[in-house]
């Protein structure tokens, strides 16, 4: 490995790069879920219990825990495009 991933981009560089935009993508989608459960609490009867908030503290701790995995991944394992 040459220590370059794509585009010349050093490969430290382009993982964080990646890692972010994974992070970016899993909070995305857990503020949609987060609106989902809001606006479900709203039309019905449903009231914010510790069931609901250690539902979005879980989904937030996945994103960062992918966004991690994302890192190291792209660390170890060069993306197609990449010069060897």
């Amino acid at each position: 490995m040459s220590g370059y991933g794509t585009n010349n981009v050093p490969v430290q560089t382009d993982a964080k790069n990646r890692s972010w935009r994974t992070l970016i993508q899993g909070l995305g989608i857990d503020v949609a879920t987060a609106l989902f459960l809001v606006l479900a609490a709203a039309v019905t009867n449903i009231e914010w219990t510790k069931q609901y908030w250690w539902t979005l503290l879980l989904l937030a701790g996945k994103s960062i825990i992918q966004a991690i995995v994302s890192y190291f991944v792209r660390l170890l394992v060069p993306p197609a495009g990449a010069r060897q």
